[in-house]
């Protein structure tokens, strides 16, 4: 049975290559990579302290965007900079705190919203995947394209964990578990960004992979 995210549409496949981003304060010049971000927030610190605290804000929201967890960390030498007037430092280290806290190889946290627990999740295969996600985040559209065929495949079973009070379009296959995330189970998983994903041994509830794409899933198709 095929299944189709209903809004998928024209402009939204239309968007920028992933891993380029707009210049602060320069909407027309070329997009740059997260290295020369890094290079252009240094500058804008010995110019403006005014700009140098934007530029963090600005760049930390569109990392965010993207759910490039890697890239987040690559801030820290700004956010944990006395100096720096960004709106986003506190947010920004407790990210990191988290992402480092929650690792490969350790326990996932419980998840109990009403009358679902993860815990207590009865599931064919020995592993899972939590996918937290948004309805209007287009990266978890342009994952979810692949994903939902992909799962159909190889019987991956998902857990499809709505993180807001959008409304949702997605028709999802029948073999996935939607519910939708509290403020404890975001905090506890560090979510501040989607799509983020989590392979999970059921027996064990133990973490397998945090993987940030449909290719890093495949890599673990031997734990399916």
């Amino acid at each position: 049975m095929k299944y189709v995210l209903l809004f998928l549409s024209f402009s939204l496949l239309a968007q920028h290559p992933v891993g380029v981003f707009p210049v602060y304060d320069q909407p027309q010049a070329r997009r740059i990579s997260i290295e020369q971000v890094l290079i252009h927030i240094r500058d804008l610190k010995v110019k403006s302290a005014i700009k140098y605290g934007e530029a963090v804000d600005f760049y930390y929201k569109k990392i965010a965007s993207m759910g490039k967890n890697q890239w987040i960390e690559k801030l820290e030498e700004f956010s944990l900079d006395p100096n720096c007037p960004a709106n986003s430092r506190a947010k920004i280290n407790e990210q990191i705190h988290l992402l480092r806290t929650l690792q490969v190889g350790e326990k996932a946290p419980e998840i109990q919203v009403g009358e679902f627990r993860l815990s207590e999740y009865m599931a064919e295969k020995p592993t899972i995947l939590l996918l937290f996600y948004s309805p209007s985040c287009f990266h978890c559209t342009e994952l979810l394209v692949d994903l939902i065929p992909y799962s159909e495949k190889v019987k991956l079973r998902v857990i499809a964990i709505q993180i807001d009070e959008e409304m949702n379009p997605w028709t999802f296959p029948t073999h996935w578990k939607t519910i939708k995330a509290n403020e404890k189970v975001r905090k506890e998983y560090g979510i501040f960004s989607t799509p983020s994903l989590f392979l999970i041994q059921m027996k064990s509830l133990e973490i397998s992979a945090i993987p940030e794409n449909l290719t890093e899933i495949k890599k673990f198709e031997h734990l399916f």
